[in-house]
């Protein structure tokens, strides 16, 4: 009996020993960012604000065969533009909250330079300041599509500090309840072009 089990016990730790071994590692990262956004096209982010401009925390989960996940948290901020009054009255301070969740894939170029590629979908909370209306906000929620590219360059010889540049586009649809389409469309789609630089540091 006492044979049998240390047979077993010696089986047991060869077996889950060599899957350990084989099994790749995923490698996590945490990210910081500073960010220039600019809504394109015929609407109102477009036509009546200035480019936001925020910050950006993230991170990524990536397998040794270079595909991963990864999310975004977006802090952005802009102005509205001289003498554009919005459609529910004027308003100011405009603040957008990105989420985004993604797919992504790297492509090693070099030792010290790699580019990776990501898809997924962003959540947009969107919020403004009634000037005329005390203690009242303009408040919109929107989803859509992101692709985006990342161009990272190595700084140390262990490879846990890069630095990068980040292009993304998004789209951006909101739920606007008007009879007129052409102002529901107005309001409620745009396009944002962004471009980062940031800091990655892996864990």
């Amino acid at each position: 009996m006492r044979l049998t089990f240390l047979i077993f016990l010696m089986t047991a730790s060869l077996v889950f020993g060599q899957k350990k071994k084989n099994t790749p590692d995923v490698v996590s990262n945490i990210e910081a960012k500073i960010i220039a956004m600019k809504p394109v096209g015929n609407n109102s982010l477009a036509k009546d604000l200035e480019p936001f401009y925020g910050f950006a925390f993230g991170g990524n989960l990536m397998t040794p065969v270079n595909f991963g996940v990864g999310m975004n948290y977006n802090m952005l901020f802009s102005n509205v533009k001289y003498g554009h009054q919005n459609l529910y009255g004027n308003v100011g301070s405009p603040k957008m909250t990105v989420i985004d969740a993604f797919l992504t894939h790297r492509e090693n170029i070099s030792e010290d330079f790699m580019v990776e590629e990501m898809a997924g979908f962003s959540y947009f909370n969107y919020t403004a300041v009634f000037l005329d209306i005390k203690d009242k906000k303009l408040k919109s929620n929107g989803l859509g599509f992101k692709i985006g590219a990342k161009a990272l360059y190595v700084l140390d010889p262990l490879g846990y500090q890069s630095v990068f540049v980040e292009g993304n586009l998004r789209s951006f649809s909101a739920p606007v309840y008007n009879e007129n389409p052409d102002i529901k469309k107005y309001f409620s789609r745009s396009t944002l072009l962004s471009l980062s630089l940031g800091y990655r540091f892996n864990l």
